[in-house]
C-alpha cells in the first residue's frame, strides 16, 4: 500500500524501562512491554502507529481485556502527534465484516483495488505462517517437553529469560501451542466440561490434550497477574496430575532473575532424566 514499515527492535532493558516508567504498578508484562516498544517507535520520530483492536480471534472467545482495549490505552502514553491505525479484528462477527474494517483502514492512503490485494496478500501470508509453525521441526533431545503459554511471551527471548536456548541447553525438545492446528485444538478442547472463553487458554488446553501422552514435562509460563493464565494453570496442573506427567508452572515479571529460571530449569530436566532412567 506505499507504507515504508518500521518494526520496533527486539524487547531489550531500555524497552521495558520505558513500559515499566509509564505504566500504572497493576499493568501486566505484556502491556508493559506494548507501551515500551511502542514509546521506541516514537522515539524514532514514528508517527503512524499500526495497533489493531484486537477483540476475538476465534468465534465465541475473546482476548484479555487489556488487548481489547490496546489502542485506547497506548494513546494515554504517546505524544498527541502520533496517530494510531486501529482495525477492528473480531471472529464473532463475519469475514466480510473483518475485511470491511480493513478496507475503511487503507482506503485514506491507497485506492480500494490496491487495499484488497493487500488485503488479500495479508490473509495469505497469515496462513502460510501458520503452517510453516505448525511444520517446524523441534530441536532433537533427550528430554520431550511441552512449553505453554502465551506466545507474546514464550517467543520474546527477553521477557522469557532465554527460555528456549536454556531448554535446548539442557537437551530438551521442545513442542509449543504453535505446532497444533487450530482445528485440532479446538476439537481437544472440546473435552472439558464447559467452553472456555479465552482463546489462549483454549489453545494451551487442546496442545496439552494432544502432547499428554509423548511428553516427559509440561512447562507453563504465566505474566505475573493474569487472571486468565493462572485459571489456565489450574487447568493444566490437574491434568498433569490425572496423566501422572511432571509439571513446572514459571511466573515471570519484570524483577524475574535469569539466574533464577535456569536453576527452575536445570532442577525440572533432572527430575524428568531420573523418573526416565528409574
Amino acid at each position: 500500500m506505499g507504507f515504508r514499515v518500521v518494526v520496533s527492535p527486539p524487547t531489550n532493558k531500555q524497552i521495558l524501562e520505558w513500559g515499566l516508567n509509564a505504566c500504572v504498578d497493576g499493568a501486566c508484562l505484556a502491556v508493559k512491554s506494548m507501551v515500551g516498544h511502542s514509546r521506541a517507535l516514537s522515539e524514532q520520530g514514528i508517527t503512524l502507529l499500526f495497533v489493531p483492536k484486537i477483540v476475538s480471534v476465534a468465534p465465541g472467545e475473546y482476548t484479555c481485556a487489556n488487548f481489547l482495549g490496546l489502542p485506547d490505552l497506548l494513546r494515554q502514553y504517546l505524544p498527541s502527534s502520533t496517530t494510531i491505525l486501529a482495525p477492528t479484528l473480531d471472529a464473532r462477527k463475519s469475514l466480510g465484516a473483518l475485511t470491511q474494517s480493513y478496507v475503511r483502514l487503507g482506503l485514506p492512503f491507497a485506492s480500494r483495488g490496491a487495499v484488497k490485494r493487500a488485503w488479500r496478500a495479508a490473509c495469505q501470508a497469515q496462513q502460510t505462517l501458520e503452517k510453516s509453525l505448525q511444520a517446524t521441526q523441534p530441536h532433537r533431545g533427550r528430554l520431550r517437553i511441552l512449553l505453554l503459554g502465551p506466545r507474546y511471551l514464550i517467543d520474546d527471548a527477553y521477557l522469557s529469560n532465554n527460555l528456549y536456548s536454556h531448554l535446548q541447553t539442557l537437551g530438551a525438545e521442545l513442542h509449543t501451542s504453535a505446532q497444533v492446528p487450530e482445528t485440532v485444538a479446538r476439537e481437544l478442547g472440546k473435552a472439558l466440561d464447559k467452553p472456555l472463553f479465552w482463546s489462549d487458554t483454549r489453545r494451551s488446553v487442546g496442545a496439552l490434550e494432544h502432547f499428554i501422552q509423548r511428553v516427559d514435562g509440561v512447562i507453563n509460563v504465566a505474566p505475573f497477574g493474569c487472571g486468565a493464565e493462572s485459571f489456565a494453570s489450574a487447568l493444566i496442573a490437574r491434568r498433569c496430575r490425572e496423566k501422572k506427567v511432571a509439571m513446572l508452572d514459571l511466573i515471570v515479571d519484570e524483577h524475574t532473575s535469569e539466574v533464577g529460571i535456569i536453576t527452575r530449569l536445570e532442577a525440572f530436566c533432572d527430575l524428568l532424566e531420573r523418573k526416565k532412567s528409574g
